[in-house]
């Protein structure tokens, strides 16, 4: 008997499952043809209603689904539009379309399959290196982008992608050269800030010719970050006077870049000034409330001063703004530790 009811219990599951998910289809549908029919997108439905053989019709309704951020229905406006007119620009705008949908995995399905239709279309293929980055795949990504660079040794975006899996890889050496092979190739001011970057952390001069060059290039003056990251190559080798007259600089051009303030703080806790380094770290607080390295740093000055109690608040403060802030963790724990001694 009781074996009878499970059975009867899971049909019953079953139908009532099957009754909700058939419900739910159904809303999606009556919601989309609700949207399809309103404004702005009456009159190109309209269209395609009269004429539901035009891929052109299923490509301006997408794009203006896509700029309405409804990028589910345009991507159903784009498969039809590819099932007319397989097309490999559509194809194309169809993975861009997952992606911006957040739908990685499928998108990434689908670029298995359109790789394998068109071997030679080189936007699939870095497409299929980003989602796979994306998803961590670095391997599978670095072998992508070094099929693009061995058809193409001139393809400065490849080895710009390939630089920056290197860096997820903690391999800086090989991001720097992908880097300086992209420079080389297209001087992109995004390419030179970041080995201006990668050469300020290395101490490398480096860092200030190419910053320089980005500076120069900057006729309205507003581009911060290369005049940061001289103050960090300047912090890094210990010129602290030329570091903080980047960092000023910096807060010249944007009184709320709070990375300026932090470093100029860093500098003064260095060089033992609790004082003036605490009024940079609260400063940068002021700036934005929610910013936790300038609450941890805060605690720093106050277990310098020996204030315990101030300080584990303000590493209190930094984990709840971060839960991932190990050194917070790891700085309450050594100031609990030594109030225990006590």
């Amino acid at each position: 008997m009781k074996s009878l009811i499970g059975v009867i219990f899971l049909v019953l599951l079953a139908f009532f499952t099957a009754c909700r998910s058939k419900d739910r289809s159904t809303e999606v549908k009556e919601v989309n043809t609700a949207i399809l029919s309103r404004d702005p997108f009456t009159g190109i439905s309209d269209s395609i209603a009269a004429s539901p053989k035009d891929p052109a019709l299923y490509l301006r309704r997408a794009e203006m689904l896509s700029q309405a951020r409804q990028y589910e229905l345009a991507y159903a406006d784009l498969t039809k539009a590819w099932e007319l007119a397989p097309q490999q620009a559509i194809a194309e705008y169809r993975v861009s379309m997952l992606f911006m949908a957040g739908k990685n995995e499928q998108a990434l399905t689908l670029l298995n399959e359109l790789t394998r239709k068109f071997p030679e279309n080189v936007n699939l293929k870095r497409r299929m290196a980003e989602a796979l980055s994306q998803n961590k795949q670095y391997i599978e990504a670095l072998t992508v982008y070094n099929k693009i660079i061995a058809d193409d040794s001139l393809d400065f975006e490849a080895y710009h992608e390939r630089a920056l899996i290197s860096l997820e890889n903690k391999d800086t050496i090989a991001a720097i050269r992908d880097l300086e092979t992209s420079f080389r190739l297209q001087p992109l001011q995004l390419t030179a800030v970041t080995l201006a970057n990668l050469y300020a952390e290395a101490k490398n001069p480096r860092a200030l010719v190419l910053a320089d060059m980005v500076i120069a290039r900057d006729s309205a003056k507003e581009q911060i970050d290369p005049v940061f990251i001289k103050g960090v190559y300047y912090g890094n080798i210990k010129n602290y006077p030329k570091a903080l007259e980047q960092y000023n600089t910096c807060i010249r051009m944007d009184w709320k870049f709070q990375e300026a303030y932090i470093e100029k703080g860093i500098i003064y806790f260095e060089q033992k000034n609790l004082d003036e380094a605490l009024q940079q770290f609260k400063l940068a607080a002021t700036v934005s409330n929610t910013y936790p390295d300038a609450y941890f740093w805060q605690g720093r000055c106050y277990e310098q001063l020996g204030k315990d109690d101030e300080a584990l608040a303000y590493y209190a403060r930094a984990y709840a703004l971060d839960k991932d802030f190990v050194e917070a963790v790891e700085a309450a724990a050594r100031v609990k530790a030594k109030k225990g001694d006590r």
